[in-house]
């Protein structure tokens, strides 16, 4: 619901029982095998690009093959990949048995070691249908790659369009044979306009038939599942199965211009550049030119890893600084837990190796983008864009933090002072009465505790972890990761671009959520228990009992708040209209569905970090709108 901003906070219990273990469930850690030594040496890829379809009817695209090949050129050529890691498909060999079988063959390949890279590129066209009977969709509309003998008949049977699911549950099979370091590239578009003028032309089509709910049963599902709500984790920002880079958003057209794709061409164009070893994926698009008409798209859980490889940027996320008509505007607002008077450091590129270029101060901070002001002794007359970096917290609490008396804590409080001073936006020390954090000691091992009245209440104070006196380094990561973790707690938007369909409601809330049990309906397919007690959400509280049982949650639009794209903001999908849903963990709502299991006990206190057993353990579930 873009723009909407009513804060909504669903605190999820887990209790474990008396240690049985159809209620409880220890998950065993097993380390990730390494990289290979030449990660792009080890890059496997299925490359489709489709130009001529086999039906008469659908407007020929003329840049989509060029597009594959030069992909392949730039692995081989610029990453020395081996060509045997390379499967290629054009025009007629893209039929949909063999896009699909492509898929397939990479999760069975055992040349492909666990997180070995997987690219998956796609050119051609896309389109939209209304979902099947039974399918749980955003908006009722599933989204499909067009293969090139769609519409032909074969075996008695007229070939359809792959739907997002079937390649969600592809790609979900794939990661789990062979890890996620998976990257999807999409160079096309589901507006379903299929126009063209001269050389530039858009890459989708009109689906006008109807689609089965059974299509692709044999990847998804089971003969009891016909009518099941098939989760989707091709698009949406909850993927956890791989890194989605798409040539425009959902409302937009993805486009050719001069035989070539204009996203893959602007892709290639900046990755030789710049030098994949430089990039994350969510950087990637920030360094892309304009395109006009089209706005990039990076999705998936792991959008800020380096490409090709497992390993995330440590960085603190940069943000975008543009000139707009009322000054200098900022990329990110309440949403991202920005507040008014916070501190950003200016860059050239979205780096710090990159050349410092000023500083900038929130002065107005709306739901998703702030104005900030340019602190004195800068020049107005910067480059933009530049990008941001967070320096100070502004408005936003610090977390206060007590050490004990203990002498064993003295190196410690003296570095926490330190750092304290360094960092006075994260944390600083005080007395015990004005801590939010306690640190203390226990045979040896450093003890955290928290000061919140609603964790208290609920009979928890103390993380369940205690670490070493020595490990001073996993010791200030804790730190660290508690006060992000109050800062995020406590933090209320406070800008409210609907209050008047709020207010209209009276009582009654603005959104639904509900939080609910799942069952198996198939093979990597969940929906809905058939027979559960409802709503598990009660006055923003569940309890649950630790163990096997699937959960996801579905929150729906209860005001008349409606914010269709623009052409101001065309690059912002649609908010859901009155009574529309979206779903988490099943549908197409994204993400798998999750479950609940309180960790047992774990190491002496010899070890290096040891976890306590506990009985009850609380998290936290925060929806910003």
């Amino acid at each position: 619901m873009f723009g909407f901003l009513a804060r909504l906070s669903v605190f999820v219990k887990r209790r474990k029982s008396k240690k049985t273990h159809s209620q409880t469930e220890t998950i065993p850690t097993k380390p990730l095998q390494p990289e290979s030594k030449g990660p792009f040496g080890s890059l496997f890829a299925l490359i489709i690009g489709i130009d001529a379809y086999e039906a008469p009817e659908i407007t020929p695209l003329l840049g989509a093959v060029a597009d594959a090949r030069e992909m392949e050129c730039y692995l081989t050529a610029k990453l020395r990949v081996p060509r045997m890691n390379i499967q290629t498909l054009l025009d007629g060999q893209a039929t949909r048995s063999n896009i699909i079988k492509g898929i397939q063959e990479l999760t069975d390949n055992p040349s492909i070691t666990r997180n070995d890279p997987i690219l998956i590129f796609y050119a051609g066209h896309g389109t939209e249908a209304p979902s099947p009977k039974g399918w749980e969709a955003e908006q009722s509309k599933i989204e499909m790659i067009v293969p090139q003998d769609y519409r032909a008949t074969k075996d008695g049977k007229r070939v359809g369009c792959i739907p997002d699911r079937t390649i969600g549950i592809l790609l979900q099979q794939l990661a789990n044979a062979k890890g996620n370091n998976i990257t999807v590239i999409l160079d096309c578009c589901h507006s379903g306009s299929g126009t063209r003028d001269g050389f530039r032309r858009v890459r989708s089509v009109e689906a006008n038939e109807d689609i089965p709910d059974d299509l692709d049963i044999e990847i998804w599902g089971t003969s009891e599942g016909k009518r099941a709500k098939i989760p989707a984790e091709f698009k949406y920002h909850g993927s956890a199965s791989h890194v989605l880079l798409a040539a425009c958003a959902s409302n937009q057209s993805a486009m050719e211009n001069n035989c070539r794709g204009v996203f893959t061409q602007a892709l290639l164009d900046t990755i030789t550049t710049l030098g994949v070893e430089n990039l994350t994926y969510a950087s990637l698009i920030k360094h892309l030119p304009d395109l006009p008409g089209q706005s990039p798209r990076c999705e998936g859980k792991n959008r800020d890893r380096h490409w090709f490889t497992t390993r995330v940027s440590r960085n603190e996320p940069f943000y975008e600084v543009k000139k707009g008509s009322e000054g200098y505007v900022l990329d990110a607002g309440s949403v991202h837990s920005i507040t008014e008077r916070s501190e950003f450091s200016l860059y050239k590129e979205p780096s710090i190796m990159s050349t410092h270029i000023g500083k900038v101060t929130a002065r107005s901070v709306g739901p998703l983008t702030s104005i900030v002001e340019l602190s004195p002794g800068f020049s107005p007359d910067l480059p933009f864009p530049a990008f941001a970096i967070q320096t100070v917290f502004g408005t936003a609490k610090t977390l206060r933090i007590h050490l004990n008396d203990d002498p064993k804590l003295k190196s410690l409080r003296n570095k926490l002072q330190n750092e304290a001073e360094s960092n006075p936006h994260l944390y600083a020390l005080t007395n015990h009465e004005d801590a939010k954090l306690h640190i203390g000691i226990h045979e040896d091992t450093v003890t955290f505790a928290f000061e919140n009245s609603l964790i208290k209440t609920l009979g928890l104070d103390r993380i369940p972890f205690r670490v070493q006196l020595e490990e001073e380094v996993a010791i200030m990561k804790i730190v660290e990761a508690a006060s992000l973790f109050i800062r995020y707690l406590n933090h209320h938007p406070t800008h409210f671009d609907v209050d008047d369909h709020i207010a209209e409601h009276g009582s009654k809330e603005p959104v639904s959520i509900y939080y609910r049990k799942l069952e198996r309906r198939g093979r990597n397919k969940w929906g809905e228990e058939a027979h559960d007690n409802g709503n598990l959400n009660k006055n923003y509280q569940v309890d649950v009992v630790g163990g096997l049982t699937r959960y996801g949650l579905k929150i729906t639009n209860n005001t008349s708040y409606y914010a269709p794209p623009t052409v101001k903001h065309i690059d912002k999908d649609a908010s859901l209209q009155k009574g529309g849903s979206i779903t988490v963990g099943y549908g197409d709502g994204g993400g798998q569905p999750w479950r609940h299991v309180v960790a047992p006990a774990k190491g002496t206190s010899k070890d290096r970090i040891v976890r306590d057993d506990e009985d009850l353990q609380v998290e936290f579930f925060k929806l910003i709108l």
